[in-house]
């Protein structure tokens, strides 16, 4: 599985910063990540001309192999909690869908209506 990682210029990019989401992403999406081919995870600050604490935003992308991508997205007050929720969410809807899959069968792959 590749993992993509991008950041607006508010939140550094760092190498801890790396590895954190390259681990929650492999570990948060547990028995999935077998069935994923990549992963784009993008980590930006909303402020949003609001007085108070910065509000970060992680969005999700997934592409579960011979699937359209799937996307999600997490706000939280830390980046850790906007990666972990993101990973989260994202667990359960691959859940979801390969339950569904396997359930009709594996030859079935999502299609997207024109």
């Amino acid at each position: 599985m590749e993992i993509l990682v991008g950041t607006d210029r508010q939140v550094p990019g760092r190498e801890e910063l790396l590895s954190f989401i390259g681990f929650e992403v492999l570990a948060g999406l547990g028995p999935c990540a077998s069935r994923v081919s990549n992963v784009h995870v993008h980590l930006s600050a909303e402020t949003g001309g609001r007085i108070g604490p910065v509000s970060m935003r992680c969005r999700l992308e997934v592409r579960p192999e011979g699937h359209e991508p799937l996307a999600v997205m997490h706000r939280a007050l830390s980046k850790d909690d906007a990666v972990r929720g993101a990973v989260g969410d994202m667990r359960g809807v691959l859940e979801r869908m390969f339950r569904r899959i396997d359930a009709h069968g594996a030859t079935e792959t999502t299609r997207r209506s024109a």
